[in-house]
């Protein structure tokens, strides 16, 4: 069975890792969406503001 490390800070990393900043950033926009999002929306897993189905597809039909 896969040993799960529990503690991060102990786990070894390169030290030239550095985390991919667009990615960064896209996480810390998808953290402030979910504040806006309601605890019936989170239970059930419905899609953060902005980020369904139905949006793509309207914003895109705007940009066409």
């Amino acid at each position: 069975m896969a040993k799960l490390l529990t503690d991060v800070s102990s786990a070894p990393l390169a030290s030239s890792f550095r985390p991919d900043p667009l990615a960064v950033a896209e996480r810390d926009r998808r953290e402030e969406l979910r504040e806006q999002q309601s605890l019936t929306a989170a239970f059930f897993g419905d899609p953060l503001p902005g980020l369904s189905a139905l949006d793509r597809r309207r914003r895109n039909e705007r940009t066409h």
